[in-house]
């Protein structure tokens, strides 16, 4: 039966160990990288904090560095990769970077050299119990060329992003409200500047006097005739309310 006990997030250093003893506790059990079941075999180093590990195809030359990256290391790393590329030329190989966390000072880096070398970066994930420790290995970047897919790291770093897009998806709910009264305010806007264009177009319209316009100012476009100030017969149609402006009181 499982036992699940409460823990909190920690790094490898605040549990007290050092890189000589991460790279000690690797090459031990260098399945424990999560990049799959390895061997160590020799390499080109013998740093304690380095060491290579093999499958049936491929040597992963892999270097650990805890704590805030150095630039250094990171020329160290590709250095083993590319010596251990003469002592086993029948292998495939890979660089591999061990951290705590990829520093945001070299990330770009990386993620450039990367693209044009075998290179995997694998963040240590520690969660601390009461009395025990749980590292979780996942693959924080790789180079497009290394098929880690079905392996542990990989997995895990699946599984992180899954819960950081959930994350992401949870706070952007305000985002969202946001995004939609951002709609509501642009179709208002819309709708108040065709109104505007209605109003433009009808006080221009109202501007192009009728070819038949009274004193009034409503408009005799029927052709009634007016009072001309001649004492005709067409006063007794306007006394009538046939004339424009009584035929229009009438209607309304």
């Amino acid at each position: 039966m499982t036992n699940i006990v409460s823990g909190a997030v920690s790094t490898v250093s605040d549990l007290g160990k050092d890189e000589a003893w991460m790279g000690g506790w690797l090459r031990e059990q260098p399945s424990r990288l999560g990049l799959g079941e390895l061997t160590v075999t020799d390499g080109a180093s013998d740093d304690e904090r380095s060491f290579v590990a093999t499958d049936d195809d491929r040597c992963f030359s892999v270097d650990v560095q805890l704590g805030e990256m150095e630039a250094s290391r990171g020329f160290q790393v590709l250095d083993n990769w590319a010596r251990n590329r003469v002592q086993h030329p029948d292998k495939t190989h890979v660089a591999v970077l061990v951290t705590e966390v990829v520093s945001d000072r070299y990330e770009t880096t990386l993620e450039t050299l990367a693209e044009h070398l075998p290179l995997v970066v694998v963040e240590l994930q520690v969660w601390k119990g009461e009395n025990e420790a749980i590292v979780v290995p996942h693959v924080a970047l790789s180079s497009d060329d290394v098929d880690l897919s079905d392996t542990p790291a990989a997995k895990a770093a699946a599984a992180m992003a899954r819960t950081e897009s959930v994350e992401a998806a949870a706070s952007g709910e305000t985002d969202g409200d946001e995004a939609g009264e951002s709609e509501v305010v642009t179709e208002a806007e819309a709708a108040v500047a065709e109104a505007e264009a209605q109003a433009e177009a009808d006080a221009e319209t109202a501007g192009d006097v009728p070819e038949n316009k009274d004193d009034t100012g409503v408009g005799n476009p029927w052709g009634l005739p007016t009072d001309d100030g001649a004492n005709d017969e067409d006063d007794d149609v306007r006394s009538s309310g046939a004339g424009s402006t009584g035929l229009l009181s009438k209607v309304g």
